[in-house]
């Protein structure tokens, strides 16, 4: 889609939805982020999948990168509280393909630093990690971790600092400490983590057509109307 055509259609959808909710949308546009991503290695509990994806929206995360090889990427919608209509789920299903090796090799194209979390040593805590270069978290299985190929072929490992007997966090736990720090930290940046223009108005266009009720017959109409 051409811009003049998205921003056309931004301004006809805008006509339907309340000012209170354009300017809530402008807001969290200004927070919004691709700078840090997160990848899922086969996550099997519905519970832990969509708390994960709740703490991506509620820490301005836009992209969430879902791997399956052996369990299939469920959600709870108890959990995730309609926060699944806010992100991007980038899914890497493949039958019969390595799935994690692809989206390493996606995000590496896309310019990120695969970053594995893992209590295995050496590893850098997650408060000590460099924000130079854009960042993909990896977190794997509830029971098991991210797989030795996942390990394996990340740039850097890290891993949250406990002083307890337990030896780690649920998943979801570990992944709402690391994105809480990582968000924190890149906030207080002169790293330029923002998104762009363009984004900005793809994902302005996408939120209205989920606001806006029977927002696909309306726009059907406007384009018919356009085009006489």
């Amino acid at each position: 889609m051409d811009n003049q055509l998205q921003n056309e259609l931004i301004d006809f959808l805008g006509d339907y939805v309340t000012d209170h909710k354009k300017e809530l949308i402008q807001e969290i546009l200004a927070n919004r982020t691709r700078y840090i991503t997160v990848a899922l290695e086969d996550i099997y509990q519905p519970q832990n999948a969509s708390a994960v994806v709740r703490t991506c929206d509620c820490f301005g995360i836009q992209d969430i990168h879902i791997i399956e090889n052996s369990n299939k990427y469920d959600l709870n919608p108890k959990v995730v509280q309609g926060a699944s209509k806010w992100v991007d789920l980038i899914k890497y299903d493949c039958e019969g393909a390595d799935n994690t090796k692809a989206c390493i090799e996606d995000l590496r194209r896309k310019g990120y630093k695969i970053i594995a979390t893992s209590p295995r040593k050496p590893s850098t805590s997650i408060h000590d990690l460099n924000l130079d270069q854009k960042i993909a978290l990896m977190f794997g299985t509830e029971l098991t971790g991210l797989s030795d190929d996942a390990l394996s072929a990340a740039d850097e490992l890290v891993h949250i600092p406990m002083y307890g007997f337990t030896e780690s966090f649920n998943l979801s736990v570990s992944a709402a400490i690391c994105m809480s720090i990582l968000s924190h930290q890149l906030r207080r940046s002169n790293v330029n983590w923002r998104l762009n223009e363009e984004e900005k108005a793809t994902l302005q266009l996408k939120w209205f057509r989920k606001i806006v009720n029977k927002s696909e017959m309306l726009e059907a109409k406007f384009l018919e109307n356009r085009d006489k």
